[in-house]
Formats: structure tokens, sequence, C-alpha cells
């Protein structure tokens, strides 16, 4: 008797769910640039640690300046502060706790 065959897609398929990143740096490899997919990586991991109950004090690194702000969390392309007030992602350069 034969078994039956699980099923598998085709491995011929294209994907196109990444999107292009471009990363860049001075001759200073202390200056790192982060892309906007890794900016959103960091914060997903920060909102989804188990210290995370509603907000998180955090640096959040603007134009050359750290800011605190008390993060909520992420609507479409933005970071959402307790204040209400919306920080595009495009704008940060890093962020950490």
């Amino acid at each position: 008797m034969d078994k039956a065959k699980m099923y598998q897609n085709r491995v011929d398929k294209v994907f196109h769910n990444n999107k292009e990143i471009y990363m860049t740096s001075d001759n200073n490899y202390n200056n790192v640039v982060f892309t906007s997919n890794e900016i959103r990586k960091k914060i997903n991991d920060i909102i989804n640690s188990n210290n995370f109950i509603y907000s998180k004090l955090v640096h959040i690194l603007i134009n050359g300046e750290v800011v605190l702000k008390k993060i909520v969390g992420i609507h479409g392309d933005n970071l959402v502060t307790i204040d209400n007030e919306y920080i595009p992602l495009s704008n940060i350069e890093d962020i950490y706790v």
C-alpha cells in the first residue's frame, strides 16, 4: 500500500517579498547606517521582549541627536510614543534601550 505524498510547493517559485536595501558607511567603521528594515527589527525586538508591558523608555538617534522617548508600538511606517507622537522610521538612525 502506497503512502500519500505530502504537499510540496513548486521549487521554481519566484519570491517578491524582500525589499532592496542599501547600507553605506564612511571610512570610519564606527558609523554604521541601519536600514529601515533593521530599525523595524530592532523595534520589534524591544516590543516583543518579556519586560515590555505597555511602554518602554528607549534612546532614539534622530539626525545625530539622542532623544529619550517612551514607545508604545508601531503603526504603519511610524513609531508611536506614549504622547501619541508619530516618528517616521525613515528618520530613525538607531534605537536602543
